[in-house]
């Protein structure tokens, strides 16, 4: 368990420090994207959130005269915030904002990487903007753009005219009003020429209808609590000059929506008053005329009543009975008003009622009204509430008709009584003078109208108070504030995906590469794939074509060389065996360096011993490169397929090591390999020296080697690091299994050619190999392949 947890974590420090082999790439990436991140930081386009804060009043407690309910007594709202949120997020309200701000007309300035939108107060410093006579800002429907440029005492405006056609106009002044253009608005600058010459600026007009449905979009009501009558309205905007004057003026016209909708009750008091006072001073001057005529008729100045203690009754029937009738009247006046009205509408309040029943239905009858024009701004009329509310005051209507009816029944009954009772006094005035009694009868009836009269122009003057001094309908608790720093972009966001893509980009990149590499890079690789073939030696990458190792040499390549020759030595020669070894030195493709190694084998080998280095590779040989000789020099084919030449002839004595080249390209390389000649060839050299090393060609697409695999007691197999890709072990493993190559051991080549990779080694001897090298490889190869040598 602790050896698998210790390889686990060596594994992770591996891959650890693999990826880290990249860190130049991880620190580019890094400073490139700060560097993106401060460049949109430095020209984005900032929002900014702007809020405020309103309660919304309630109007139940408008009417002093309101009498006390269930909710009022526990101190429960009658608000309902969703019907004020629908109000405040109506097309018609936010029409009315943006006519009011003009706010389809934009200002920008245009700098030197980004164009800003400006409020009208920052736009210019001193300036005069107006719309020629017949262009109506709330009519626009296709956006217009003029691009106002001001050099030296110049002013130039660009833009594209109704037909799509550019246009240029040029002022000699900072005005449009000196020369004649089709341009839809006058502009005056009187700023100082050096303050604003050079500048750019942009003026729009935008589709009115489409800035109304913007802000509609963009402007929130949110409720402060649940159990709050507060409300918080925002938006997020570029510019906050321009979000605050937004925020503030819709808080402005919905206030004056509320009021509106309650001065629409006192309007309609005071022009009931003004009909009914018409008719009643009409009927007072008939009166009036009618006691002037009688006592001129007959002839009467003064009147005085003789009436005795008796009459007091009398006098206070009289009284009761001119109450009486005054309600009557008010009760005919108003039922006529409604019975007369075909479309429902609020009815007049406090009009001297004394029937409490009648004015709490027609104070509920004008609020159920009000909460039915309020639906109907978002609801359209098949909606049910609108359904519910129409059927309500239907209902209502019919209960104030009903006790209207009842009420002047009642008052009927009671003025029967009150005239009966009089008739019981009437003996009591049968000596005053007929005269008498009629002057009586019509100064009774002038009181009545006249005191209707003075009760209905004291009620309109009530109702024209209130009409003037009516109470706000919400209370500002703070107006627009925007915020300090921007809501979008945030610095701090944008910072740290700008660090977290800097390390996840060249991360998924190298990951992605690692993923699908398939290629052999360490040893630890390519122990883990082959099958029972022990890897014997690693040799570092050595860049260009160096000079062949010998027993001096001290540099890693000669260290891994003698490790390779420990390694033969030590796992299949036998101490006492003193015959000539022949070692086989072959790989799977082209350019692995197997004949870098073979050669450096032998020349290491050949200090202490007689070598001789035989090229066996008839069809690409290399060995010539290394010790700079003409490959046009005669060797192994020239002797196999010629009977005169001898094998010593064609020797090449190199820092004391015999060369046999591979001599010319013959067209049958295997034909030759396997021929009786080269056998005995084999068998003659073993005579003459200690090691026989045979470069011979690479196996996977020739049998060459394959062939003369038998003449060996050893094979070196290269596997080239960072070059050799995965799909080849399967064939090293294959030759293992059927034995097609005699004690097959692999020799891993190149290593430390790996900084393209991940893979970097440092060696126990003091040197460190990086590299940065880069292979393509395809399997369709001809056999004339390149020089091994320059591979490695």
């Amino acid at each position: 368990m602790d050896n698998s947890k210790t390889i686990q974590k060596e594994n992770y420090v591996s891959e650890l420090l693999r990826y880290l082999s990249f860190w130049p790439y991880f620190l580019i990436s890094f400073f490139l994207f700060i560097f993106l991140a401060y460049s949109f930081l430095r020209y984005a386009d900032y929002q900014y959130s702007t809020t405020a804060t309103i309660e919304i009043l309630d109007k139940a407690q408008d009417s002093e005269m309101a009498l006390p309910t269930a909710m009022t007594v526990f101190n429960r709202s009658m608000i309902n915030l969703d019907n004020e949120i629908s109000v405040l997020g109506s097309y018609k309200l936010h029409k009315r904002v943006c006519e009011k701000l003009n706010s389809n007309l934009k200002y920008y300035t245009i700098g030197t990487v980004k164009t800003s939108e400006n409020h009208s107060s920052e736009w210019l410093g001193n300036y005069n903007l107006k719309f020629k006579e017949g262009f109506s800002l709330y009519e626009v429907t296709n956006e217009s753009s003029f691009e106002i440029n001001f050099v030296n005492e110049k002013m130039e405006v660009n833009y594209y005219d109704s037909d799509n056609n550019y246009q240029i106009y040029y002022f000699d002044s900072y005005t449009t009003r000196n020369q004649p253009n089709d341009l839809p608005f006058e502009l005056e600058v009187f700023d100082d020429i050096a303050k604003i010459s050079g500048q750019k600026k942009i003026l729009k007009i935008l589709n009115f209808d489409s800035i109304v449905k913007f802000f509609l979009s963009n402007v929130f009501a949110v409720p402060v609590s649940n159990e709050s009558d507060q409300l918080n309205l925002k938006i997020q905007y570029s510019n906050r000059l321009i979000a605050k004057e937004y925020i503030n003026m819709l808080i402005n016209e919905f206030n004056n929506d509320g009021i509106i909708d309650r001065q629409l009750e006192y309007k309609n008091t005071i022009e009931f008053v003004n009909s009914r006072s018409i008719f009643l001073e009409s009927e007072l001057k008939k009166i009036e005329q009618a006691k002037q005529e009688f006592k001129e008729r007959n002839n009467l100045t003064n009147i005085v009543a003789d009436a005795s203690m008796n009459a007091q009754k009398q006098i206070e029937y009289n009284s009761e009975l001119f109450k009486t009738k005054t309600q009557l009247d008010l009760t005919i006046i108003l039922e006529d008003i409604i019975k007369s009205s075909v479309d429902l509408g609020l009815l007049p309040v406090n009009i001297g009622f004394e029937e409490s029943n009648i004015n709490i239905l027609i104070s509920e009858f004008n609020r159920t009204f009000k909460d039915l024009e309020r639906t109907q701004l978002t609801a359209g009329s098949n909606n049910i509430i609108v359904k519910n509310l129409k059927i309500q005051l239907q209902d209502l209507r019919q209960n104030i008709l009903f006790s209207i009816d009842g009420h002047k029944n009642l008052l009927n009954s009671k003025i029967e009584n009150i005239e009966m009772k009089e008739s019981e006094f009437a003996d009591v005035y049968s000596s005053i003078p007929e005269n008498e009694k009629i002057l009586r009868s019509i100064e009774r009836e002038l009181e009545i109208k006249e005191a209707l009269y003075l009760l209905l122009l004291q009620k309109r003057e009530e109702a024209a108070i209130n009409f003037a001094v009516i109470k706000p309908s919400i209370k500002v608790i703070d107006g627009a504030i925007s915020s300090d720093l921007p809501i979008t972009p945030k610095n701090s966001q944008v910072y740290a995906f700008a660090l977290l893509l800097s390390f996840f980009i060249p991360y998924s990149i190298i990951f992605i590469f690692f993923y699908f590499d398939n290629r052999i890079h360490t040893k630890s690789q390519l122990s883990k794939l082959i099958q029972n073939i022990p890897v014997i030696a690693e040799i570092p990458y050595r860049k260009g074509n160096s000079e062949l190792v010998n027993s001096s040499s001290r540099d890693p390549l000669s260290e891994s060389i003698r490790m390779l020759s420990a390694n033969l030595k030590y796992t299949l020669f036998k101490k006492d065996d003193s015959s000539c070894k022949v070692i086989l030195v072959t790989s799977s493709i082209k350019g692995e360096g197997k004949t870098l190694v073979s050669a450096n084998l032998s020349s290491l080998l050949s200090s202490k011993a007689k070598v001789l280095l035989l090229g066996s590779d008839l069809r690409n040989p290399q060995i010539h490169k290394l010790i700079n000789v003409s490959k046009n020099l005669p060797g192994l084919s020239n002797y196999i397929f010629k009977d005169d030449i001898k094998w010593k002839d064609l020797l090449l004595n190199y820092n004391n090591l015999d060369i046999m080249l591979s001599g010319a390209i013959p067209p049958n390389p295997t034909d030759l390999l396997v021929s009786e000649k080269f056998e005995n060839l084999i068998e003659e050299v073993k005579k003459e020296y200690d090691y026989v090393i045979i470069d011979s060609a690479p196996c996977l697409l020739v049998s060459d080697t394959i062939e003369i695999s038998r003449y060996s007691d050893s094979t070196v197999y290269v596997v080239r690091s960072n070059y050799s890709t995965k799909n080849l072990i399967s064939f090293i493993n294959e030759l293992k299994e059927k034995g097609s190559l005699v004690n097959m051991n692999l020799a891993l080549n190149a290593v430390g050619n790996s900084g393209k990779y991940g893979y970097k080694y440092g060696y126990q001897y003091g040197y460190q190999y990086g590299y940065k090298y880069g292979y393509k490889y395809n399997y369709g190869y001809g056999y004339g392949y390149a020089s091994d040598l320059e591979k490695n």
